[in-house]
């Protein structure tokens, strides 16, 4: 059975209007003006930067799609009384929007990048910091210190120490997404990271073209032996699950010279195993058979899963570990302070949330009782009632302190449907243990740069072979494009199962 996405179009509907009405627009919107002393007055402009299809946009082929900017445009007039103009920009890696906004001087109010750039970007002073009550909340985003997870607000903080920077927007893991189907092992062997230098799956991978990503699996390689005797470890009970976490993080952030010299090394022996690097194209790639294995981030996991025809495709977190990123909305210095923190607070209820989770397939820090509704009305759960085997999930971790009953977040799924997109979006507690934050690698991110640059070089004689087969390619293009745009506008029905009518 083909597995489908579900909205809650009668939750949303009756939460949000675009009419001009001076109606509340969202039923469990937390108004920002109150609190606010000193308002801007005049039309104003908010200035955001982005992913690409990274918010809920309107969908000539999916009127449950809500376009969340002219939402909040449509809600600033009816509760400010002033008109707000949005200029909206993306980009397609952090690299890419740092080069823009630190090299180019681009100026912007919102950008939504992930940790370790965030990072960077304060420890080069770029950033505003937004304001804080005495409790250490957020002041003028009062939805967020309602509904975003206790969970992911305390493990991000202690870890980043960002938090006065930037509220989470998105988060998930890195793993490797697979065709189940392609051979009798292939469960199996997914469960380390190794398997992506094994003949077996010559040129039937994909990787992330991705600096960040690039060199942690490289370390995932170069420390086999080292991850391998920490966890035995940690299940001896010779070590704690914090001093397990610890030390995982020490050996995925190294950035030692020497390392960074044996990593690269790592690479060029997995370079010739693969079919190519890739950003977004991976996702399509999966679907169409192109590939067997894609280094995936949950999201993009999710959307293929969702998307398979097959029903073949599974998401895994590999035993040596995982990263556990989020993206956050940062302030440039110069911005557009008050503007920006209202908007914030706006994708910040749990409508809004479900909004941009159902359009693009990745996880909001927002948590509530409605975020697991939208979560509960799912094929994996459903199925569970007839199921011969089950499964219990426990995301409690995640929604605990933001909904009426905790019990609810234990979840009964039939347990055919683990590595799915249910458990792509909400990883376990045991994941999330064998997974770590990246750090901002400082002074060292140039070795790593260089690292990455010297793993992409090329020869001349295969750039030529590159050329010939893209000219030899072009004739049949259309055909391509045609199948790309196929799945592209499939890709705005993506959340979690709706079951069959």
């Amino acid at each position: 059975m083909k597995r489908k996405f579900v909205f809650l179009p009668i939750l949303l509907l009756s939460s949000v209007s675009l009419s001009s009405s001076p109606s509340p627009i969202v039923t469990h919107f937390v108004p920002e003006s109150a609190l606010h002393a000193s308002e801007p007055s005049g039309p104003q402009t908010l200035r955001i930067y982005n992913w690409e299809e990274y918010i809920s946009e309107e969908d000539d082929t999916d009127p449950d799609c809500i376009d969340v900017l002219a939402a909040f445009q449509e809600y600033y007039l009816a509760e400010y009384g002033e008109e707000v103009t949005i200029e909206y920009n993306t980009f397609s890696t952090n690299e890419d929007m740092y080069n823009i906004v630190k090299l180019n001087g681009a100026k912007y109010d919102l950008i939504a990048p992930s940790d370790y750039m965030i990072q960077r970007m304060v420890r080069e002073g770029m950033l505003e910091t937004y304001d804080l009550d005495e409790e250490g909340n957020y002041k003028y985003v009062p939805n967020y210190n309602e509904y975003a997870s206790p969970y992911l607000i305390d493990l991000f903080k202690e870890d980043l120490g960002i938090y006065e920077y930037a509220p989470g927007y998105m988060w998930g893991t890195f793993g490797l997404l697979y065709n189940n189907s392609v051979n009798d092992t292939v469960a199996e062997d997914m469960k380390s990271w190794t398997i992506l230098w094994d003949q077996k799956y010559n040129k039937k991978v994909s990787i992330k073209d991705s600096m960040r990503e690039g060199y942690l699996v490289g370390l995932f390689k170069y420390y086999e032996e080292e991850l391998l005797d920490l966890a035995a470890k940690r299940e001896a009970g010779l070590i704690t699950d914090e001093q397990y976490n610890d030390e995982l993080s020490d050996l995925l952030n190294d950035v030692d010279p020497d390392t960074i010299k044996d990593v690269i090394h790592e690479m060029n022996a997995l370079k010739n195993n693969i079919y190519g690097l890739e950003v977004d194209q991976g996702k399509i790639d999966m679907i169409t058979g192109k590939i067997a294995v894609n280094t995936a981030w949950s999201g993009d996991a999710v959307y293929s899963i969702e998307e398979d025809p097959n029903d073949v495709l599974r998401y895994v977190i590999p035993k040596e570990g995982s990263n556990i990123w989020f993206d956050g909305w940062i302030m440039p210095k110069g911005a557009n302070k008050i503007v920006a923190q209202r908007f914030v607070n706006f994708v910040s209820q749990p409508e809004m949330a479900i909004a941009n989770m159902y359009y693009i397939g990745y996880t909001s820090f927002i948590a509530g009782d409605e975020v697991l509704e939208y979560v509960l009305d799912n094929d994996a759960v459903y199925d569970a009632e007839e199921a011969e085997e089950t499964i219990d999930l426990d995301f409690t971790y995640f929604f605990s302190d933001t909904i009426a009953n905790p019990d609810d977040a234990v979840i009964t799924i039939d347990e055919s449907y683990v590595g799915g997109a249910l458990t792509a979006m909400y990883p376990t507690e045991e994941e999330i243990v064998r997974s770590i934050v990246m750090r901002d690698f400082g002074d060292s991110n140039k070795l790593v740069i260089d690292m990455w640059a010297n793993f992409k070089a090329t020869d001349i004689q295969n750039w030529m072979i590159v050329f010939s087969v893209i000219i030899v390619l072009a004739v049949g293009s259309a055909v391509t494009v045609n199948q790309v745009t196929k799945y592209k506008a499939a890709r705005h029905k993506r959340t979690l199962y709706k079951k069959e009518e």
